[in-house]
């Protein structure tokens, strides 16, 4: 091969990034190194791959694009090949790239995390998190291996292996009449101020909730952090629809607490999906299993019941 493996993770690293500089910090490397990388690879398929496009950074060519697609699909197909060979005289081994929903980390992580470490002590887990839009994008890139995410904006030619359905509840402020229900309806919910967040497919998803029934949410604020709404309704400000909620969200100590509604069915699957060609890699089956266990064993009851 005329050119390194190194010499292609850093023209692919420009390609994700749109810039030198910022591949440069993502490396961890000096700028220079990488132009000269571009040189090399340009030099040896004699072609222009990449433009220097005022206001737009770097952007690929026709060609280039092709090649930034080929280029990805080997170095992902590298590195499983070295940690699958890591991984013939022991167990899993190597680094496994996983991204999660973000408002879904907290809860969902460290009972998956606890147990991967404690069954293959090899398999290094690099976390990223992002909206279901970002970790969609993030998959189909090759940036990462796995994903934990609901499947509604999953494409369907990603594999996903379901863990548990989430149906929404509602977070009610502690001096609303409503905490001393057993449970809330839709229509008790619609005149009330609400919390809504809004990342990508949750705006219309809690908004579509009402309006299937005939209702309209009276939303009073937007917010991109799952934090801050749990802080906004503890402050009073109004409810919120969560589908996924802790043990502190149902304690009643947090200023609120999580009410069933009683006629809502619409449960969303969330589970692992992953990419084609990491499907075969040992780690990631090591890891799907793992997720399928504690499924299995109720250890997700508590987020959803």
């Amino acid at each position: 091969m005329r050119f390194t493996l190194k010499q292609l993770r850093y023209f692919d690293a420009v390609l994700r990034t749109g810039s030198v500089a910022r591949a440069a910090v993502e490396l961890n490397i000096s700028q220079s190194s990488i132009t000269a990388a571009i040189d090399v690879i340009e030099q040896v398929t004699g072609a222009e791959l990449l433009r220097r496009m005022p206001a737009k950074g770097i952007v690929p060519t026709d060609k280039g694009a092709e090649a930034g697609k080929r280029v990805r699909s080997f170095l992902e197909q590298a590195r499983i090949f070295e940690s699958d060979l890591l991984s013939v005289t022991g167990d899993p081994t190597g680094i496994l790239r996983l991204a999660c929903y973000a408002p879904t980390a907290p809860y969902v992580l460290p009972p998956i995390l606890r147990r991967v470490s404690a069954s293959y002590p090899s398999i290094r887990i690099e976390l990223k998190e992002g909206n279901m839009q970002e970790i969609s994008e993030l998959l189909s890139a090759g940036v990462v291996d796995m994903a934990l995410t609901y499947r509604r904006l999953t494409p369907e030619s990603q594999p996903f292996v379901p863990m548990f359905r989430a149906k929404p509840m509602a977070l009610i402020p502690d001096t609303s009449p409503l905490v001393k229900q057993d449970e809330v309806t839709l229509a008790d919910l619609a005149d009330e101020p609400m919390i809504l967040l809004d990342l990508p497919g949750t705006h219309a998803y809690f908004c579509g909730i009402f309006e299937d029934a005939g209702l309209r949410p009276n939303v009073v604020h937007t917010t991109k952090s799952s934090s801050v709404l749990r802080g906004l309704v503890s402050a009073q400000f109004g409810y919120a629809l969560m589908n996924i909620c802790g043990p502190n969200d149902r304690s009643g100590d947090e200023g609120y607490i999580a009410k069933p509604i009683s006629d809502l069915s619409d449960a969303p699957q969330f589970g692992v999906t992953y990419t084609v060609a990491a499907q075969r890699s040992s780690m990631v089956k090591s890891v799907l299993k793992t997720c399928r266990d504690i499924a299995t064993k109720g250890g997700f009851d508590h987020l959803i019941e």
